[in-house]
Formats: C-alpha cells, sequence, structure tokens
C-alpha cells in the first residue's frame, strides 16, 4: 500500500516554486505493506545541461554519513577479530596510551577552550579521557567551527593569524585529513555537555586504525556486500567507483547543488512567476572528493534506495549488519553522564540549527531526548493525547546539512541544496514523516 501522498503535490509546487530544486523520498514499514519511493525535480540546474532528479540519484548524505559510520564502529565490536580493541566496549579510552589500539595521539593533544577576561581563545588542558562513547554521543567536547559561537570566534582568529578565509560555512571537509580538519579545542571536559559535532569523524579515523582498512573499504565489505547493494550505491568516493566513465559520464549519476536566490525572476527550478528562484552552484571540492581521507561524520555519498536499505535492514532487526544486542545500541540512549543529558535537552530547545522537525522539550509535557549510538532518541515522547503528536518512545532519526533526514519508521527525504536547515523545506520533510508514522508506521 503506497502513501495517499497530497505531498507529492506540496512537493513538486515546492519545486515550482524555486525553494528546493529537486527531492527524493524513500519510505518502507515493519510489516512489508509499505514500499515507497519518488523522485521529483532536478538533479543538477546546470544551465548547460539540466538533469531530472531520479529515484536512483547519488545524493551527497552530509550528516546522514554518521549513520553509516556509527554502524561500522559497532560492527568491529561485533567481530571476534577486532574485540580485543575495545576492552571496555564503548566506554575503552581513545585518548589514553595504555589502550595502544584505540588511541588517537591527535586527538588526545587537543586542549578544552576556557575564556580569560583578557584572553577569550585561551585553554587549558583536559583531565578526563575520551571514550569511544563521547564521540558516538556528542559528549566527548568536540564541536563544529561553523556551528558553535565560541569556535567560530576561535577559527576566525585561526585563520586570520595564518592569513586563510574560511571554504564554506558549511559542514563540508576541504583538509586531507580529520586532523588536519578538526583539531580545534575542546568546549567541554568530555561527559560534561553535549555539543553536535566532529566526534564520529573521529571515529571513522578510529576505525581505520584499528582495522587497517580505509573506512570506504570497510563500508564496501561490511555493508554494501552485506546488505546485496550495487557498487557505487553507498560510496565516500562516487568518482571512483565508474573508473571507464568520462567526467561527464560520472557527474551524469550524481546530484549537484542548488541555492536558493530571493528576487525577482523565475529560476531554472521556478514557474508561475513567482520572486525567487533557485540556481545551481559549482562546488567541485564537494563533488571531488577522491584526493581526501573518507570523513566519517560528513563526507558520504548513496543512492537514497540504498541508504533506506541499511535503515530498513536495522528496523526490521535481520541481523545482516549487526547482531540483534549490538544493534540495540542504536535504538536506546547511550549518554551516561547527567550533564551530558540535561544539555541534549537544553540545546532540542533551539533547534533551528537541526535539518528536519525537531520537536521542542518544552512544548510537550514529558517530553526527553538522548542520543543514542545512531541518532537523536526518544526517550519519553510526553503526553500522547496532544494534538500533533507522532513519535513514539524508541524514536531515531537525524539529518544532513543539505536538507537531507532519515527516520526510523523507516522514511529518507533527501534534497541537496546550499541552504542549510532550510525553514521553507523543513515543512516537507515534517509532512513525510507525520505521514509515514501516522498512516503506516507500528500503531
Amino acid at each position: 500500500m503506497a502513501p495517499t501522498y497530497n505531498l507529492e503535490t506540496t512537493i513538486q509546487k515546492a519545486i515550482d516554486d524555486g525553494i528546493v530544486p529537486g527531492v527524493v523520498l524513500y519510505a518502507r514499514n515493519k510489516d512489508g505493506t509499505l514500499n515507497y519511493s519518488h523522485a521529483a525535480g532536478y538533479a543538477s540546474l546546470c544551465p548547460s545541461n539540466p538533469r531530472p532528479m531520479t529515484t536512483h540519484t547519488i545524493l551527497a548524505l552530509a550528516s546522514m554519513t554518521k549513520l553509516l559510520t556509527s554502524i561500522s564502529i559497532l560492527q568491529l565490536l561485533d567481530s571476534p577479530s577486532y574485540r580485543d580493541s575495545f576492552p571496555l566496549g564503548l566506554d575503552t579510552p581513545v585518548t589514553d596510551p595504555s589502550y595502544p589500539k584505540t588511541y588517537l595521539p591527535d586527538l588526545a593533544s587537543l586542549p578544552i577552550l576556557s575564556p580569560t577576561t583578557t584572553d577569550p581563545f585561551a585553554t587549558r588542558s583536559r583531565t578526563k579521557h575520551i571514550t569511544a562513547r563521547h564521540l558516538l554521543t556528542h559528549s566527548s567536547g568536540c564541536g563544529y567551527t561553523f556551528l558553535h559561537p565560541s569556535l567560530i570566534a576561535w577559527n576566525e582568529w585561526k585563520l586570520k593569524q595564518q592569513g586563510k578565509t574560511p571554504h564554506l560555512p558549511i559542514a563540508t571537509a576541504f583538509a586531507q585529513t580529520v586532523p588536519e580538519q578538526f583539531s580545534c579545542p575542546l568546549l567541554f571536559e568530555p561527559g560534561e555537555g553535549w555539543a553536535y559535532g566532529c566526534g564520529i569523524d573521529w571515529v571513522g579515523w578510529m576505525l581505520e586504525k584499528v582495522s587497517g582498512m580505509s573506512l570506504d573499504d570497510w563500508l564496501q565489505e561490511n555493508l554494501v556486500k552485506k546488505l546485496g547493494l550495487e557498487k557505487g550505491k553507498v560510496t565516500f568516493y562516487p568518482e571512483r567507483v565508474w573508473p571507464t566513465e568520462g567526467e561527464e559520464g560520472k557527474r551524469e549519476r550524481v546530484a549537484e547543488m542548488g541555492k536558493r536566490e530571493e528576487g525577482n525572476g523565475v529560476g531554472t527550478a521556478g514557474g508561475g512567476g513567482y520572486a525567487r528562484k533557485t540556481k545551481h552552484v559549482d562546488s567541485p571540492q564537494l563533488m571531488k572528493p577522491a584526493d581526501r581521507g573518507a570523513f566519517g561524520g560528513q563526507g558520504g555519498f548513496a543512492d537514497l534506495g540504498a541508504f533506506c536499505e541499511v535503515v530498513h535492514s536495522l528496523l526490521v532487526d535481520d541481523e545482516r549488519l549487526l547482531k540483534k544486542e549490538t544493534a540495540q545500541l542504536l535504538f536506546e540512549g547511550q549518554l551516561k553522564e547527567e550533564k551530558a543529558k540535561q544539555a541534549i535537552n537544553e540545546g532540542m530547545k533551539t533547534p533551528e540549527w537541526v535539518v528536519g522537525y525537531v520537536e521542542v522539550p518544552a512544548e510537550a509535557k514529558g517530553l526527553v531526548y538522548d542520543w543514542s549510538a545512531g541518532g537523536l532518541h526518544v526517550v519519553e515522547p510526553g503526553k500522547a493525547d496532544q494534538s500533533g503528536r507522532w513519535r513514539r518512545k524508541g524514536y531515531l532519526g537525524w539529518g544532513g546539512v543539505f536538507n537531507l533526514n532519515w527516520a526510523g519508521v523507516c522514511g529518507v527525504f533527501g534534497a541537496q541544496t546550499l541552504d542549510p536547515c532550510d525553514p521553507l523545506i523543513e515543512p516537507l520533510i515534517k509532512d513525510f514523516e507525520k505521514e509515514i508514522y501516522e498512516k503506516h508506521g507500528v500503531k
């Protein structure tokens, strides 16, 4: 049974109005009564070669990559070959040299930002060790230099000292390695707060050290092959997958970025005389990552049908990716320290930085969030009799800065725009998720 999507009409109108260039939707449920896909609009607005969006267009996942890396590190815990590398499980330190297999010296060297009245960029030494759990749950103190005000200021100060300027104010890696990109001060002692950031990029870096494989090779062997996916459907390097094709042939498979402009005129994706347009954005550094390391928090690409297969495998708990007891870590809160639990719920009271819909804790009495090993987790959904409520206890989901989102029913929403956390796209994501949950979720 397919959704009765008035939403498809709404999405097409958003495309015609120049709000978003193109959209891909996938949805499945646990009992197999829902298997839905839809694509509309454009994968590229390049004036010389506009291309339609299809259900198999490859999209840059941005932070939706984090789920793939989280699954990968849990697979290490599952594997007899690597289990001894994690004698304390997720609580194994990664900044303690007495645990040499997981020790990350570059991360261990990072101080904590500790401003004073005379020095806004003063730092102090860390007194607690960072663990794998801290990195997975954003409670390590690792932040983003484009998101947190103190790190934004620190990064601008540092770049000014070096005579450099930021590339783009988005979560896109342009350095060659994780340490080069993310060696910024911590925001707090590990476990004493919660701040969305680059912890899972460090997790991917750790996986490469422990396994001796690149993160992309691990993904191909332990996710793509195990799910029986076609080569190139999930990868960090789409341009490596089809080496015999020319540059244009490779780019034909991958969506390019659009960006909305307000003003007079109608854009390539526009129509009907609306005073906005969505234009093509040439972003070669984003679309050609072949010369960089794999960034586990943001660098993945996927056919969203393949990404939906990943989420569905977890939903039905078929053990193709993880053993049942390990997969459960994805559906349970993993923050251990009370300060971190308080901090995430405080952070979700101002969720404008989050892609997709976040119900604000203050708006729903009893609503409690946590972070699982894989995403935002609803510990308590609040009062069930409130109108407009559909998320239940155990909800799991997250998004990506280019206006993508996934939820564990499961549904995947994909767009490719350089309008991060777009308030005009958020209602589309919200309505898509709501329809799936209300009509096709577990009752």
